[in-house]
């Protein structure tokens, strides 16, 4: 984008997909790049102020190309199938029976997760723009929870 119609330099957005910490993309910063001749500065920007719900495990964080999981996880009960395959994959006296993925993780009451990973009403949706509050969502390996720090 021009910085205005007579100027000679313009606005360059990229979108790098990157983990939570974005540590990628910050190794971009102030370096430079040859563009039509013209040696281009890179700057940092305001990051995307929501989280990435992962398609292929429900999980937030990541983008399905980065996602380590072993199989597919579907986003109405958490199983090991794709949500377009859940009929066919779930006993038909649970087809309705909804499990989400993320509130299971994060050691909600059960009666607080039957709703779907992608249901508006769940806490982690309806917190999806907020970084910190996801993090502090899921205890670290040492049983404490994560700081809301991590950059």
């Amino acid at each position: 984008m021009r910085a205005s119609p007579h100027s000679d330099s313009c606005w360059a957005w990229v979108d790098i997909h990157d983990t939570v910490s974005g540590a990628r993309a910050r190794a971009f910063i102030n370096k430079v790049v040859n563009v039509s001749g013209v040696n281009c500065r890179i700057l940092g920007a305001k990051p995307h102020s929501g989280s990435i719900l992962c398609s292929r495990c429900q999980r937030w964080g990541h983008h399905h190309q980065q996602c380590r999981a072993k199989s597919a996880r579907c986003s109405l009960c958490g199983g090991p199938h794709q949500a377009a395959n859940h009929p066919k994959s779930v006993a038909t006296s649970r087809v309705d029976v909804r499990q989400c993925v993320n509130c299971t993780a994060s050691g909600r009451p059960a009666d607080r997760r039957q709703h779907a990973a992608t249901d508006p009403k769940c806490p982690f949706w309806l917190h999806r723009f907020d970084r910190a509050w996801l993090r502090r969502q899921f205890k670290a390996r040492d049983g404490t929870t994560k700081p809301a720090s991590g950059k």
